[in-house]
């Protein structure tokens, strides 16, 4: 029977050579790819509406359907790809992405629609699930805190990169753009099938293991105290974040009567603000600031400036400063608490059900935090916004506290 040492050697294999190293940059990319699933059902909606004559409701379900499986299931989902693998879960994720476009690109109502955004949502978290647990094991010690910082930004680069091609989209059409993201899971599909297996010795769990032992692995990471508080933080900073990405246009064209247009860019502006905060998150971990730190500052940052950009009191300039200052530092959490996940997580083996419990805490943030800000501005005016998300902001900064010293373990 192989040991366990062996086994997890095996799962999460360590840096052996450059090459090896080498797949960081593109196991990062087609994280970005993936999260640009994301940002593809944003920009080709308003065209989806108006040739199946869709509803607002469906529009939304459409896409809000990667939030709501992760809020469903993402520790279950990261236990899952614990089971069957790191290797598999990425190819397997990769060619559901591909399934999902294809079926998307031949879709004549919304029902096939929906059953095609279901399959790359389940692409989707088998992409970005495999893939920080694959660096985890790539790297070690001040590099992979790094390289897991920098990783955190994949989200809101996916999305960005979607909604730069929006001023394009009347020409290449939806249809196309669905083929286009089908044909590019199909080419990274095959290239991870071939490179992967050739650097790594990536596994599977042995004979001898237990079909249940991914059950076990989810209850492991679930009683962890120090996994919990990183849960509670993600979810968070992920009210945050996705609260003022889903107010700042409505925002800006009620309070201060900016275009539609104007407001979109200035938000675009901000969301890369908050790439940047994603990254130098890295540069900050690998300069010595703790995790926790990290996090604390982050949500303390959220909670202040979140009073001020929705009191209504400031100009146009300071509010898209403030918002921006916002979502820069805030940007520190996602990539520390990335970070925190290998030193946290209670086996090795367990990384990926402690990446998948992230997850869904992030996806409980995203459909809670634009909903409660909506409920909060339409009921008593914006400048009450404040008491949903800054009260959630320093309970979070609270929690990070149980982080210290995970860098240690």
């Amino acid at each position: 029977m192989r040991s366990a040492t062996s086994t997890s050697d095996t799962t999460f294999p360590r840096a052996r050579s450059a090459r090896s190293e080498a797949l960081v940059t593109p196991l990062v990319l087609t994280g970005v790819f993936a999260a640009a699933q994301v940002g593809k059902a944003i920009i080709c909606m308003p065209a989806i509406r108006l040739e199946m004559l869709l509803g607002l409701d469906v529009a939304g379900l459409l896409v809000a359907v990667f939030a709501t499986l992760g809020a469903l299931g993402g520790v279950g989902a990261g236990a899952i790809v614990s089971r069957i693998g790191l290797h598999r879960s990425l190819v397997g994720g990769l060619s559901a992405i591909a399934a999902g476009n294809l079926l998307g690109f031949y879709a004549s109502d919304a029902e096939t629609l929906l059953v095609a955004r279901i399959l790359e949502g389940i692409g989707f978290f088998g992409v970005v699930l495999s893939v920080p647990s694959l660096l985890a094991g790539l790297l070690s010690g001040a590099n992979r805190n790094f390289v897991m910082a920098v990783w955190s930004a994949y989200m809101p680069t996916g999305i960005m990169l979607m909604l730069l091609l929006a001023p394009a989209l009347p020409v290449i059409g939806w249809r196309n753009l669905w083929l286009a993201n089908g044909t590019a899971a199909m080419v990274l599909m095959i290239f991870w099938s071939v490179r992967i297996g050739a650097v790594t010795s990536i596994e599977t769990a042995n004979e001898n293991q237990r079909t249940d032992i991914w059950i076990k692995s989810a209850i492991k990471v679930l009683g962890k105290k120090q996994c919990i508080a990183a849960a509670v933080a993600f979810f968070a900073y992920s009210c945050q974040i996705f609260s003022m990405s889903f107010a700042l246009p409505h925002y800006l064209t009620s309070i201060y009567a900016i275009s539609i247009g104007t407001a979109g860019l200035l938000s675009g502006f901000v969301l890369a603000v908050s790439v940047a905060g994603h990254v130098a998150s890295g540069y900050l971990l690998r300069a010595g600031l703790r995790i926790w730190a990290c996090v604390a500052v982050a949500l303390l940052t959220f909670s202040v400036l979140s009073i001020c950009i929705y009191s209504t009191a400031l100009s146009t300039s300071a509010t898209i400063i403030l918002a921006a200052i916002s979502l820069g530092v805030g940007g520190l959490a996602p990539g520390a608490l990335y970070a925190s996940a290998p030193h946290i997580s209670p086996t090795p083996d367990s990384v990926p059900t402690t990446i998948g419990l992230l997850q869904q805490a992030s996806n409980l943030g995203q459909l809670a935090g634009p909903m409660m800000v909506g409920a909060l501005a339409a009921h008593f005016g914006w400048p009450s916004a404040a008491f949903a998300v800054a009260p959630i902001a320093i309970a979070g900064s609270l929690t990070s506290l149980l982080l210290r010293g995970a860098e240690n373990k």
